[in-house]
């Protein structure tokens, strides 16, 4: 069958015709207003060349279009190539009056004190056209005191500003966790501060918060953390401290309270593998291991089994021992002016007579029969003006198996010791500071020990 092109024809002219008249209807929907552009007049701001960070910027205007309705007045505020606010105002009719509208300036990272910044509005029609003005000002930091805090766990921790760097706080010296949950004001109690930063997307940063936000993020893995740091410039915070990846005999090492530690499993006569320390000849425990310097490698010399590791990278020095042990497995050598580790550390010039630090005592290992060993550096350095310890059964301060050393017990290089009153040892004038190996031997009795002094090193 054969379709008579006319027929086509009209067909094709009849849709087309439709399509037009549908567009018109679609066109008829909304109407088109002739080409205009908004203005504005009588613009007033709150400043009227400073404005400061952490408070409010007001600004009156009157907008206006004779031929077009508005549509929005677009606010932004800018320095240093950023927005740091922006809003949009629903504008209506041909006129709208705009009266003490506030915009909050925000203290944001990396502010410098009297930026420029931009002010920028934007009157639009609902045709689109427009017509901006902008007004330039300078952003003030908010001043900070020199001393911040810094909370968590429920502690108030001060943080000092830097002479060297304005910018910088830090904390005084301690041992801080490797990660925790904070928040850092300008005034001792949150309530009453001007200034509290908190929560950030990013691992330790900040950005300013209510008292009510949750706090930053602060993490430092494998770091012993003696200080922490707060930069109010950047926001950022930062540790001071030493940061390790220790492993021996394939066990790694943790940092918990100012040491690396773990519990390892020793061979006696077996070699151990020691990764992360570099200083090993300084490090090494004396008492319970033998060190091969050609080799640089340790041998255990004590029993098998798991006995608690301790480093510090402060004294750089390796405690070993068993801490619930009570004699007559082991001894405990507690009061001042000594360390275990072989160089001296001003820090033991000072207080003393601990039983839950590792580093203020000595572990009197087994090494025989009825003997035990404790390597110590022994100074008369300290602010008493002499050392003085004394030989415990444990670590509650029992003396019931402890030792009580009487005058002639002391042999081998035993010049300036001298018993104490307690029992115990202490110094006379003729005592030269020195790395000394001190072996006991308790086989007479309580009473009746015996300790032959041998001079390591000074």
């Amino acid at each position: 069958m054969k379709i008579n092109n006319k027929i086509v024809k009209l067909l094709l002219m009849a849709s087309i015709a439709l399509m037009l008249l549908s567009s018109c209807e679609k066109e008829r929907g909304r109407a088109i207003y002739p080409y205009s552009q908004p203005k504005m007049s009588n613009l007033r701001l709150s400043v009227e060349n400073q404005v400061k960070a952490t408070d409010s910027l007001f600004f009156s205007v009157n907008i206006s279009d004779e031929e077009t309705p508005l549509s929005t007045l677009d606010v932004s505020f800018a320095t240093a190539g950023k927005v740091i606010y922006s809003e949009s105002i629903r504008t209506k009719g041909y006129e709208s009056n705009i009266k003490q509208h506030g915009i909050y300036i925000p203290f944001t990272s990396g502010l410098e004190n009297d930026k420029e910044a931009t002010l920028t509005l934007t009157a639009i029609n609902v045709e689109g056209s427009k017509q901006i003005i902008t007004k330039t000002l300078t952003i003030q930091r908010p001043r900070i005191s020199s001393t911040i805090y810094l909370h968590y766990n429920d502690l108030i921790i001060p943080m000092k500003q830097q002479e060297d760097n304005p910018y910088l706080y830090v904390t005084d010296e301690g041992n801080y966790p490797m990660q925790l949950t904070g928040r850092i004001s300008t005034n001792e109690a949150l309530d009453n501060s001007d200034l509290i930063w908190g929560n950030s997307d990013s691992t330790n940063e900040a950005t300013l918060i209510s008292k009510t936000d949750p706090g930053f993020s602060f993490d430092f893995q494998d770091w012993q953390i003696k200080q922490i740091t707060f930069n109010i410039f950047t926001f950022k915070l930062g540790a001071i401290g030493y940061q390790k990846n220790i492993t021996i005999n394939g066990t790694k090492l943790e940092a918990s309270g100012g040491y690396f530690r773990a519990s390892i499993n020793f061979k006696k006569g077996q070699s151990v593998e020691v990764t992360g320390l570099d200083d090993l000849i300084n490090t090494y425990n004396r008492d319970f291991f033998d060190y091969d310097p050609k080799k640089k490698t340790l041998t255990f010399l004590r029993e098998t089994g798991n006995w608690e590791v301790y480093y510090s990278a402060t004294y750089n020095y390796m405690w070993v021992e068993h801490l619930n042990d009570v004699a007559p497995n082991a001894f405990w050598i507690i009061g001042h002016g000594f360390t275990c580790a072989p160089v001296w550390n001003t820090d033991y010039d000072h207080d003393g007579w601990s039983i839950d630090n590792i580093s203020r005592m000595a572990y009197a290992v087994k090494v025989g029969d009825h003997k035990y060993q404790a390597s110590m550096y022994i100074s008369n350095t300290h602010e008493w003006g002499s050392f003085e310890f004394e030989i415990y059964s444990d670590l509650g301060w029992n003396k019931n198996s402890g030792m009580l050393l009487q005058e002639g017990s002391i042999s081998g290089d035993s010049e300036g010791f001298a018993i104490s009153g307690s029992n115990g040892l202490t110094n006379t004038e003729s005592f030269i500071p020195g790395y000394y190996c001190l072996t006991f031997d308790t086989s007479a009795g309580v009473g009746k020990e015996t300790v032959t002094i041998k001079r390591i090193s000074n």
